[in-house]
């Protein structure tokens, strides 16, 4: 009988995905959907923030992602660096805020891009996800991180 390859574990900390995570710009947000169906979509997280386990997503009001969190706040993140071979999914929960003065503290001028009336723009509303687990794949490895 052949014996089974040992799993490597990865030991990431915090501080270790935080500076991994305000260096990547685009994730995956998945949400549940109509019928329990889970849908994704590529969104920005706000590319070189300090993340602190909260990320943060400018959106229109009326998008499916807004909708489907308002019914079920569940969601996964899920991120890329392929150049490093590291991958992470981060599991929380969605919030929408609609406060103005964070809208302004987060814009930045790319986001002019999908969101031409700027931060004050009424129909745009922000989507807070409060991460609280954290797995991760890596050349090295795997591993699993609570927040």
């Amino acid at each position: 009988m052949a014996k089974q390859a040992k799993e490597k574990k990865v030991k990431l900390n915090k501080k270790m995905l935080t500076n991994v995570m305000k260096d990547i710009d685009f994730c995956m947000m998945t949400t549940n959907g109509a019928r329990g169906r889970l849908h994704s979509r590529p969104m920005s997280n706000n590319r070189n923030v300090d993340w602190d386990g909260e990320t943060w997503f400018f959106s229109y009001a009326d998008s499916s992602q807004v909708k489907e969190l308002k019914k079920d706040s569940s969601v996964s993140l899920g991120y890329a660096l392929p150049e490093e071979i590291l991958f992470v999914a981060l599991a929380g929960k969605g919030e929408i805020v609609k406060d103005n003065a964070k809208k302004k503290e987060l814009w930045y001028d790319e986001l002019e891009r999908w969101f031409p009336e700027g931060p004050e723009d009424k129909k745009v509303v922000l989507i807070k996800v409060d991460a609280k687990l954290a797995h991760y794949w890596g050349k090295d490895g795997e591993g699993e991180l609570a927040l």
